[in-house]
């Protein structure tokens, strides 16, 4: 009865193990994708010649920037997988990439290239609109990338 006692324990103990290691490394992928999509972001608005993002507090290093972001998300990530479990952690993607994905859109509705392309005749209130819907949609994308992250790793 002890040894089965025994085996049991350590069954569980490397379970937890394994959970504690797979969530880290989950947590550590997300941190990078998200790293990712916050360069494709300053690169878009470098495409749109947006000088500022609302977001970006730290204008002066981009690289400050980033380790505010990534650390704001392992926090925010853990607090929520704490909480929520796996939704939590889609909760956490969702709000971060939103979030910066939206700001962005707007911005690029007010710049001179959307507007000359999509034509100046059309309304502010419609313009926004679109690009509301594009961030909607570019959000959605992302989290259904990082879903499948999250449930191809066993926690």
């Amino acid at each position: 009865m002890l040894v089965f006692c025994s085996n049991s324990h350590r069954r569980t103990s490397k379970k937890k193990e394994k959970t504690i290691n797979s969530l880290n490394l989950l947590i550590l992928i997300l941190s990078c994708i998200h790293t990712l999509l916050v360069f494709l972001v300053l690169n878009i608005a470098k495409l749109f010649n947006i000088e500022k993002l609302n977001l970006i507090l730290l204008k002066d290093s981009k690289i400050s920037f980033y380790l505010l972001y990534i650390i704001s998300f392992l926090i925010l990530a853990f607090v929520f997988f704490q909480t929520f479990g796996i939704k939590g952690l889609q909760i956490a993607n969702f709000i971060f990439s939103f979030v910066m994905l939206f700001e962005l859109c707007i911005k690029i509705a007010e710049s001179d290239r959307f507007i000359n392309w999509i034509g100046d005749g059309l309304d502010k209130s419609i313009r926004y609109l679109i690009m509301f819907v594009i961030s909607l949609n570019a959000t959605y994308f992302f989290t259904r990338i990082t879903l499948q992250i999250i449930e191809s790793q066993v926690i």
